[in-house]
């Protein structure tokens, strides 16, 4: 883990170097600026996680290059994800505070990918929820889908109009 401040930007902005000169990518990438979210190293291999104390997204650097661009659009949208979910629910932040990973309940796991979703759609990035559903393990991917088709089915209906005012999604 970085030191200090100045290393811990230089880590952040090489990280954000890395990632594909992908139109949806750097539009997600601009969005965790303006959510004022970092990017550090996961130390956990093959793993990227949110880590809520440092508003920062755990990259796994090798899938920055080994995995497809959908993959990538879908965990930077969950881990985005998580941080918005915390920030419109303080008292989830609470429950996962000093939890390890796999202990984290699945209730949060369904929210960071509802709202990553949310997220993809505010972006006007092209994925549906069939093909974004299967980036997700079962049954985790099946409440996902439900939790959106229950709760969010005005960002399905309003994929193809133009953004409201302010740029955001009409829902």
């Amino acid at each position: 883990m970085p030191s200090g401040p100045c290393q811990c930007r230089e880590l952040h902005d090489t990280l954000v170097s890395r990632f594909p000169p992908n139109p949806f990518v750097q539009r997600l990438l601009a969005k965790a600026q303006e959510l004022r979210i970092s990017f550090e190293r996961s130390p956990v291999r093959e793993q990227w996680l949110y880590h809520p104390g440092r508003r920062a997204i755990l990259v796994w650097e090798p899938d920055l290059t080994s995995q497809s661009l959908t993959y990538l659009v879908v965990i930077l949208a969950h881990e985005m994800g998580h941080a918005v979910d915390f920030d419109q629910n303080p008292e989830r932040r609470r429950e996962v505070h000093g939890m390890h990973w796999l202990d984290v309940p699945d209730e949060v796991e369904i929210a960071a990918f509802v709202q990553g979703f949310l997220l993809l759609k505010e972006l006007r990035i092209p994925i549906s929820l069939d093909d974004y559903q299967k980036m997700i393990a079962e049954p985790i991917g099946a409440a996902v889908r439900r939790e959106i088709q229950e709760n969010h089915l005005c960002c399905l209906l309003s994929s193809s109009r133009p953004a409201a005012a302010g740029g955001k999604a009409a829902c």
